[in-house]
């Protein structure tokens, strides 16, 4: 039997050394914090989101401090806003603020109708 083989390889493959293995090791290392980065801020984002929405909802008038006026027969826009209007405001201003915060487009209204009235 032969103790030595004569036989090399046709195909130069070099070897993965360290150097190369520790270079694909950091590029899945930054991929991965990536990942875990975008996560992470998508959810502050969200959150944040979130926590605005809720803390703007409590802010300004909530229906029950409002003042609301059940529309009797005969009643028009005019005489309820010189009845409700603060002083020293223009009535006609009021109509239009009261329009608006109902959404009306038009001055017309029906007994039995709720209006609300905008805040003094």
């Amino acid at each position: 039997m032969l103790k030595y083989s004569t036989y090399q390889s046709i195909h130069n493959k070099p070897s993965l050394g360290g150097s190369k293995f520790r270079g694909l090791q950091a590029i899945s290392i930054r991929k991965g914090l990536t990942r875990i980065m975008t996560v992470i801020i998508l959810l502050t984002i969200t959150c944040t989101g979130m926590v605005s929405a809720f803390a703007s909802s409590n802010e300004g008038n909530s229906f029950a401090d409002l003042e609301t006026v059940v529309v009797k027969s005969g009643d028009t826009l005019w005489e309820i806003a010189v009845a409700h209007k603060p002083k020293g405001k223009d009535t006609r201003d009021y109509v239009e603020h009261i329009k608006d915060y109902n959404g009306l487009t038009v001055s017309s209204i029906q007994s039995g109708d709720v209006l609300i009235l905008p805040p003094k």
